[in-house]
């Protein structure tokens, strides 16, 4: 076998720095690091332990990149990767502030906020359109509830309906 030149060059990070983390909790990403760090410290090639830990050579160094730079906390978790969210802390200020008053003060003829009704508020004063999963989520995020209303029938009499509840009890 060939020995590499990739070598770990921060001060901070050592054998007995890793084993302490290795003992301790964390995520199992996290230990898959560190055993990457450990193989490269017994003088392992990146192949070898690409092949053996099932990372790309490439991924191997970048996470001694990160280590060389920041130490041991190169080994935790970066930033997720993906789109960021839409619904920024202004927005969400101002949303709240929305869906405390009712639509038809921002002249909407309906009488409740929905999710179609936000999203046209939405599209209408910022350019974001959501789908209907999302627009729930965002309903969630903000703690309101999609309150639906109750039918009512319109010729029912609570009269009646208090003396038919009376006589099904009675027949219990």
């Amino acid at each position: 076998m060939r020995k590499t030149s990739l070598r770990i060059t921060h001060e901070e990070v050592n054998r007995e720095s890793l084993d302490a983390l290795v003992s301790g909790h964390g995520v199992i990403r996290k230990g898959f690091r560190i055993a990457v760090l450990q193989g490269l410290m017994d003088g392992a090639s990146p192949l070898e332990l690409s092949r053996r830990h099932h990372l790309s050579r490439e991924g191997i160094y970048l996470i001694v990149r990160r280590v060389n730079e920041h130490g041991l906390r190169g080994l935790d978790e970066e930033k997720r990767p993906g789109r960021p969210g839409k619904l920024t802390p202004e927005l969400r200020q101002e949303l709240s502030d929305v869906l405390a008053k009712p639509p038809h003060a921002y002249g909407y003829r309906q009488t409740r906020w929905d999710g179609p009704l936000l999203n046209r508020y939405l599209e209408d004063n910022h350019a974001i359109h959501l789908g209907h999963s999302q627009i729930n989520r965002w309903f969630h995020a903000l703690g309101v509830t999609l309150q639906r209303g109750r039918q009512t029938f319109l010729k029912a009499d609570l009269e009646e309906q208090r003396e038919f509840l009376d006589g099904v009890k009675k027949t219990l």
